[in-house]
């Protein structure tokens, strides 16, 4: 009976490092082979922890408009590189580049950004 609860407890900790770990490769859901960039305009910005996330209406080839959801670092990271939440105002212009789900969905993992001023930021 020890040794089944020896192993249940060992299987849930492995289970459990590599639920950690997968949330933190950015290499299962992005391709960092690839970068696209988007432009569009500020629809949400929500500087909240794990991960800050802008959503952005990007105009497609069509005419159509999308919404793109642009994952950031955190808060605190997001801070030490000059973003603050007011940086960003609902219906400000940007542009964004970063890495593209494996998967096609509207979604990055932003690596730089450029504020409607022009100034660009590094986020990764």
């Amino acid at each position: 009976m020890a040794l089944i609860r020896s192993l249940t407890v060992c299987v849930g900790l492995l289970g459990s490092t590599y639920a950690a770990q997968a949330h933190h490769s950015f290499g299962v859901l992005f391709d960092p082979a690839q970068t696209i960039a988007v432009e569009g305009v500020v629809s949400e910005f929500q500087f909240i922890a794990p991960h800050a996330y802008i959503r952005l209406d990007v105009t497609d080839e069509s005419g159509t408009v999308v919404e793109w959801e642009l994952e950031t670092t955190s808060p605190g990271q997001l801070i030490r590189r000059g973003l603050t939440p007011e940086t960003l105002k609902l219906g400000d212009r940007i542009s964004a580049v970063g890495n593209p789900t494996r998967d096609g969905r509207p979604l990055l993992r932003l690596l730089t950004i450029a504020l409607p001023n022009g100034e660009e930021k590094r986020i990764q």
